[in-house]
C-alpha cells in the first residue's frame, strides 16, 4: 500500500514530543510493509539526524517552507495550510497514493482537499478539554472563556471533520463526544503506544513518594493538583507521617508556588522527560480531573513499574485495564488516600500491580500494536465498500 502521511511537524525518533511520537512510531513499524512518504513543514532546530531519520527508513520527506501551523479564531483553516496543502496535492498526482494519513486535528482541511480516502488522527477532543475547562472556572470570565472555546471547538468539528474518510481518537470518552458531530460508524479508537525499551521498568522508588503528573496550565489538572495536596495527601501523612506528593507539570507560577507552600508538596515543573520522576515514584496517582490527557501519564507509569492509583473515567482508553489487578481504582478523597496508603505500606501488593501492569502494556499498548490497529484502518478506509443490490 502507498501511504502519504502529513504530520504537523517532522517525525524522528527518539523523541519526547508527544506531536513527533505517534507518526515517527508508526513510519518505524510499518515503513518496511508499505511505501510511505511524509510531508510536514519546515522546522527549526534539526540536527542532521533527525533530519535523516525518515530517509533511513527508507520514507521519502518533503519539508514545506512557510509559516507556522496555527488555528485561527473562529472555524478557519489554519495559517500555513495552503503550502502544505499545495505540496500534498503534488505528491498525490505523481506519486498516487492509496490512502492520506492527516496526524492532527489541525490537518482536517486538507481531506476536503484530496481525492484520496483519508484518516484523521484527531488526538484528544477539544470541545472535550473545553467543557471540562468551563466545569472547572473558577471565576465567570474564565466560564465565558471556555464556553467560546467549546463553541469555536465544536465549530471546528462540525465544519471540517466529516470530510475525513475515517477520524481517529484516544479514548471512548473523546468517541462519544465527536459523535455528536460526526457519524459514529466512522470513529475509531485507538489507544496510545509506548517504546518498552525506552520505558523499561525499574522499581525501587522512593518510600513514601506520590507523584502526580500533569498539565498545570489545564485547570482541571491544576484542580486535580490542588485536591491531592490539600485534602487527599493529609489523609495519607496521618497513616504515613514521611509520604511526600511531586506534582510535575509546567503552569501558572503563583499556583505552583501556593501548591508548593504546602506541607509535604514539591513542584519540579515541566520536563520534557518524565520518566526519572515516575521512576521515583512509589505511587502514581491520576485522579479524576485529570481524566482528558491523563493516557500518556497513566501508560508511562504502568510501562516503568511504577503502581498506579486511578479514577475510573481516566482509563476509557484503555479497555484491557482492569481494577485491583492493573491500578486501584479510586474516585473520591477517602478511596484515593486508601489506596495509596495500601501501595505504600505493602510493597507486596504495590510490586504484584505494577508486574501486571507491565505484561499489559507489552501485550497491548506497544507502537506495534497501535501500527497494527492503523495498518487495519488504512485498509478499511481503502477497500471500497460493497454496493447493495435492490431485490
Amino acid at each position: 500500500m502507498r501511504v502519504l502521511m502529513v504530520t504537523t511537524t517532522p517525525p524522528h525518533l527518539p523523541t519526547h514530543e508527544r506531536a513527533r511520537v505517534a507518526p515517527a512510531a508508526l513510519l518505524k513499524h510499518l515503513a518496511s510493509h508499505h511505501a510511505m512518504s511524509v510531508v510536514a513543514p519546515e522546522a527549526s532546530g534539526q540536527t542532521p539526524a533527525q533530519r535523516a531519520w525518515p530517509t533511513a527508513l527508507g520514507v521519502r520527506t518533503i519539508r514545506v517552507p512557510g509559516e507556522r501551523l496555527r488555528r485561527p479564531f473562529g472555524s478557519g483553516a489554519p495559517a500555513g495550510l495552503p503550502a502544505l496543502a499545495e505540496a500534498v496535492r503534488r505528491l498525490i498526482a505523481t506519486w498516487a497514493p492509496d490512502v492520506v494519513h492527516l496526524d492532527g486535528v489541525l490537518l482536517a482541511p486538507l481531506a476536503a482537499e484530496v481525492s484520496v480516502p483519508t484518516l484523521l488522527s484527531c488526538g484528544e477532543s477539544g470541545v472535550r478539554r473545553a467543557r471540562e475547562a468551563r466545569g472547572h472556572a473558577r471565576t465567570p470570565r474564565a466560564w465565558v472563556r471556555a464556553q467560546l472555546d467549546e463553541r469555536l471547538e465544536a465549530d471546528w468539528v462540525r465544519r471540517w471533520l466529516p470530510a475525513a474518510a475515517r477520524c481517529v481518537v484516544p479514548t471512548e470518552a473523546d468517541r462519544l463526544t465527536l459523535a455528536e458531530h460526526v457519524p459514529s460508524d466512522r470513529i475509531d479508537v485507538v489507544p496510545p503506544g509506548i517504546d518498552t525499551a525506552l520505558y523499561a521498568p525499574r522499581r525501587g522508588g522512593e518510600r513514601g513518594r506520590l507523584v502526580f503528573v500533569g498539565a498545570l496550565d489545564r485547570p482541571s489538572h491544576l484542580e486535580a493538583a490542588r485536591r491531592l495536596a490539600s485534602r487527599v495527601l493529609p489523609r495519607v501523612r496521618a497513616d504515613v507521617p514521611h509520604a511526600e506528593l511531586v506534582i510535575a507539570g509546567g503552569g501558572p507560577s503563583p499556583a505552583l508556588r501556593a501548591l508548593a507552600a504546602l506541607p509535604g508538596v514539591r513542584v519540579t515543573g515541566a520536563a520534557p522527560d518524565l520518566r526519572p520522576t515516575l521512576w521515583s515514584a512509589a505511587v502514581a496517582l491520576v485522579p479524576a480531573e485529570a481524566g482528558p490527557g491523563a493516557d500518556a501519564a497513566l501508560l508511562e507509569a504502568m510501562a516503568l513499574g511504577t503502581p498506579v492509583v486511578s479514577a475510573h473515567c481516566c482509563l476509557s482508553g484503555f479497555e484491557h485495564v482492569l481494577a485491583d489487578q492493573h491500578v486501584l481504582v479510586a474516585e473520591d478523597d477517602a478511596e484515593t488516600a486508601a489506596a495509596a496508603t495500601r501501595l505504600l505500606r505493602e510493597p507486596v501488593v504495590a510490586a504484584t500491580l505494577a508486574v501486571h501492569a507491565r505484561h499489559l502494556v507489552e501485550r497491548r499498548y506497544t507502537w506495534a500494536s497501535v501500527a497494527r490497529s492503523y495498518e487495519s484502518l488504512w485498509d478499511r478506509v481503502t477497500t471500497p465498500r460493497p454496493v447493495a443490490v435492490a431485490a
